[in-house]
């Protein structure tokens, strides 16, 4: 019995699910220590980069095109908003939350371009390091 536990645990080890979340995890460190010297993590950038990018981005099409629940991105929203990085718009619908970038928050993103453009060009080689492939 002791056999067949030993091999049915070990083949947790090849788990598909935990070697990406293991990937996500070195990634996440890589970007956030090239993003470092513009004071805002990866996860930040991708907010900051999304609300950017687009006009009156609602909290409901965040979460969908971030694939974070609801609960997750309102943490993030809510440290860039003490941050003074965005700010929160009045609409028409009072229950709309619609964000956009402040002054601050465009000369965080610009400081913080040029360090994702960086990693984005040194992630191939990072992954390599750690032993995965990044396509």
């Amino acid at each position: 019995m002791e056999e067949t536990r030993s091999f049915r645990y070990r083949q947790l080890l090849s788990c598909k699910c935990f070697k990406m979340r293991k990937a996500s995890r070195v990634v996440t460190q890589f970007y956030d220590k090239k993003l470092k010297p513009s004071g805002i993590r990866i996860t930040q950038f991708t907010i900051l980069s999304f609300i950017a990018t687009s006009k009156d981005r609602t909290l409901i099409s965040l979460s969908e095109e971030l694939l974070m629940d609801r609960t997750t991105l309102t943490r993030g929203l809510n440290i860039l908003l003490k941050d003074e990085l965005i700010e929160q718009i009045k609409t028409k619908d009072s229950r709309k939350k619609v964000m956009k970038l402040t002054e601050k928050g465009h000369k965080i993103l610009d400081k913080a371009i040029p360090l994702w453009m960086k990693a984005e060009n040194e992630i191939l080689d990072e992954s390599k390091r750690f032993g995965f492939s990044v396509i």
